[in-house]
This record gives structure tokens, C-alpha cells and sequence, in this order.
């Protein structure tokens, strides 16, 4: 009986010892995963996670979970980080050592438009919490610019918010007028889809007109002065990289943007504008590509009031190869005046080339075609706005010299006016410090 009494008492205790050891060996035992989520990296890319350690679907046991977190602990980018398995998923989360990354760059660039150009840029993300913040300052001797830039995803639910503000002075020396612009705009962003953003900004810009050069178009002082009022901007873009993302169609990049601004609103001098941009990349063959692009815009005075040479666009340089920056459109004898309407449009066969100069690079061939025309003033008939036709074919090319991108062209203008200027080759470059 005492045995049988001691038998009993015993087998509590020797079944949970034979749990404890099935869960023990259990826990060593491999689990099957057939995915893996990254979670808590806001700034690394997530991919770039799992590939630093190999971090791929399979089998798992504690062992490997371990080794994974030691993996990713050694890069010295991580205050913490956790490896388990939530069902069929193996979990990689994480907590970023550095969150508040940053840059700060001194860049010299050139173009055949601004000329020689210092540069200086910074940006910082949680700024203030959760804020992305940066400041870009441009100084070349005709055009001087400041912008900063402030955003906040989800700062509103599904809404992102952000405050744009820029100041931006332009003195070419053929512009016949110094141009000063200072602006501030709240805006709310709405993404969608994939790429996909809408937006709708309410600020208040000035735009000030003055120092009309001796000898220049009458019209530039007839519209000379200030004019400071809130506007309303409606906005909406769509961008993608299906090759950055393992795709391997046709299309292998796609951009799109339409702009809608309501400048003057509570003023006698509204005025309408219209911006669109579109590019697209279509892969022909392995290192061959086709780009298709399209820019134009639309600028209307409203309720009689006529648009300003600031509100104009002015057409050329690298936005249309082969003639000269502000080189076409309607004129008063040598001084071009700005159009209300543009467009241009871009069809550029390029292809990668392994080695030129030491570096690999892209060749193109390209034709571009478009317009510049209309005027609210024609100055009683002397001044031609219609609209002309005007076309320009040639060969570009693109590469890095010693980490320094330099993009360069050589065009011949087809179609054009005798008054229009002409400029045949034109190259940029920037470097950074």
C-alpha cells in the first residue's frame, strides 16, 4: 500500500517533467516560415535588412532566431532587435540606433542656364517629432534662391502636412527685369495607391517685378511692381519604378504630375495656371531604353487683367535642346517676353555603354518638338504671339568622371523663327562635399 500511495504521489511530478522536456525539445525543434516581415525600420530599408543577414523564408529553430538577432545587433544600426514566429511568418523586429539621420552637402554645380552655382542643403528626419525638415540654399550670380521644407506623414490620420517656403531672386542678364519671389505654403497630402499622392495647398505668395533694364520691351514696364495675395493650389502625381522593385516589363519607369494654382484669390488681378509633367521609360532591349517625356502649362489673367512676365513661361535650355534658355516664344525686338502657353515634348533612344573615359555611361539620340505662344498685350499688334512649331534633333550623353555626373548635348534646331536663339551644345555637372 505505501508503494502504491508513493507511486501515486510520483507521477505528477514525472509527467510534468515529461512536458517540460517536450516543450524543451520542442523549442529546438525547426519551424517551417514561408514569409518574413520586418518590423519598426523607418529609415533602412527593409529589404536591406533581411538581406544583411540572409534573413530569407525556411525553417527556423531557436538557435537560428538567435544567431539572426546577433547578425543584425553587430551592425552597430540597431538599439534593439527581436526574431519570432507569429504563425507562418518568422517576425524580424527592430529599433533603429540612429533616428534623427541626416546630411549636410556644399555642392559647385554648372549649367548652360544659371551658370556656375554653390549649393548648400541640408535635411534631418525627426527634425521635430516625426517631422522631416530641409533647407537648400543656391547662390549663382543671376539667380539666388532659399527654400526649407518641413513634413509630417500621417500627421491628420491618412493626411500628411507640410509647410513649403521659398525666396527666389532672377537678374539674367537678357531677362530685361530682376524677378524677386517670396512664398509660403501649408499643404495636406493624401497618398494613394501605389505611388499615388494628392494635394491641396492654401499659401500666399508676392511676387515683385522691378529694375526694367534701359532699352528693354515696353510691355516689361507696364507690368512692373508688386503683387502679394493668397492662392490655392490643387495637386496630384503618380510615380513608379517597377525595375527597382524586381519587375521586368516594359515599362520600367513612370512619372506624372498635374498642378492647378489659383494665384491672386480676393484681388482684381487672379490669375489661372496649369502645370503638367510626364515621363516614361520603356526597356527595348537589355541595355537599351526608350524615354518619352511631355512638360507644358497654361497661364490666364482673369476678368480682364492681364498676365505679368513673371507669371510667363519662358522656354529653352536643357527643358528644350537646341535653343538657348529663354530663346523662343513671343518677342519685342531683342527682348523675349514669356508666353502664356508651352509645351515640349521629348523622344530620346538611349543606351548604356560599358566603358568611355574610364567609366560606364549612357549615349542618346534624341528629337525634341514644341511651342511657346500667346500674350494678353500684344502691344497693339507689334508683338507676334501665334503659335509656331519648333523642333530641334540631336545626340546626348551621360556619365560620372571621377563620382562627378556630367550630362552634356549636341543639337541642331530644325524647325524655327530667325528670332528665335539658337544654342547648339550644353552641359552640367555638380559635385558635392
Amino acid at each position: 500500500m505505501a508503494v502504491f500511495l508513493n507511486l501515486q504521489r510520483a507521477a505528477p511530478a514525472v509527467l510534468i517533467a515529461a512536458a517540460a522536456g517536450s516543450v524543451f525539445v520542442g523549442s529546438l525543434q525547426a519551424r517551417p516560415y514561408t514569409a518574413v516581415e520586418v518590423r519598426g525600420a523607418e529609415f533602412i530599408a527593409a529589404d536591406d535588412i533581411a538581406a544583411a543577414c540572409e534573413v530569407v523564408a525556411g525553417e527556423y529553430d531557436s538557435s537560428d532566431m538567435s544567431a539572426v538577432q546577433e547578425c543584425l545587433m553587430s551592425s552597430g544600426q540597431f538599439r534593439s532587435v527581436e526574431v519570432r514566429g507569429e504563425g507562418a511568418t518568422l517576425v524580424v523586429e527592430v529599433s533603429e540606433l540612429n533616428d534623427r539621420p541626416g546630411r549636410v552637402e556644399v555642392g559647385l554645380a554648372y549649367d548652360s542656364r544659371d551658370g556656375a552655382t554653390l549649393n548648400l542643403y541640408f535635411e534631418r528626419y525627426n527634425l521635430f517629432p516625426g517631422t522631416f525638415g530641409s533647407i537648400d540654399l543656391r547662390f549663382a550670380e543671376e539667380v539666388q534662391s532659399f527654400r526649407t521644407s518641413l513634413y509630417r506623414a500621417d500627421a491628420f490620420g491618412d493626411l500628411d502636412f507640410g509647410i513649403d517656403t521659398e525666396m527666389r531672386k532672377t537678374s539674367y542678364s537678357d531677362q530685361g527685369f530682376v524677378a524677386k519671389r517670396v512664398l509660403i505654403e501649408p499643404y495636406l497630402a493624401l497618398p494613394f495607391a501605389e505611388g499615388g499622392r494628392a494635394e491641396l495647398g492654401i499659401g500666399y505668395r508676392r511676387d515683385d517685378m522691378t529694375d526694367v533694364a534701359a532699352g528693354s520691351s515696353v510691355l516689361f514696364g507696364r507690368e512692373m511692381g508688386v503683387i502679394d495675395a493668397p492662392y490655392v493650389r490643387l495637386g496630384v502625381s503618380y510615380s513608379s519604378n517597377p525595375s527597382k522593385n524586381g519587375g521586368a516589363g516594359f515599362v520600367t519607369g513612370l512619372s506624372l504630375s498635374l498642378d492647378q494654382y489659383f494665384w491672386g484669390l480676393g484681388t482684381d488681378q487672379k490669375t489661372y495656371e496649369t502645370r503638367i509633367e510626364a515621363d516614361a521609360r520603356f526597356a527595348l532591349a537589355e541595355k537599351t531604353s526608350l524615354l518619352v517625356g511631355l512638360r507644358g502649362g497654361i497661364v490666364s489673367g482673369q476678368n480682364g487683367h492681364n498676365t505679368r512676365a513673371v507669371d510667363r513661361f519662358f522656354v529653352g535650355g536643357a527643358d528644350f535642346r537646341g535653343f538657348a534658355p529663354r530663346g523662343i516664344g513671343p518677342k519685342d525686338g531683342d527682348w523675349f517676353l514669356g508666353a502664356n502657353n508651352y509645351y515640349v515634348t521629348s523622344v530620346e533612344l538611349q543606351r548604356e555603354i560599358d566603358q568611355l573615359l574610364g567609366t560606364t555611361g549612357r549615349v542618346g539620340v534624341f528629337a525634341d518638338i514644341g511651342s511657346a505662344w500667346g500674350l494678353d498685350d500684344t502691344l497693339g499688334g507689334t508683338v507676334d504671339d501665334g503659335k509656331y512649331i519648333r523642333s530641334s534633333v540631336g545626340v546626348s550623353l551621360t556619365l560620372d568622371l571621377g563620382n562627378i555626373p556630367v550630362s552634356l548635348f549636341v543639337a541642331k534646331p530644325v524647325d524655327y523663327l530667325d528670332g528665335d536663339d539658337r544654342q547648339s551644345f550644353g552641359i552640367s555637372f555638380s559635385t558635392s562635399f
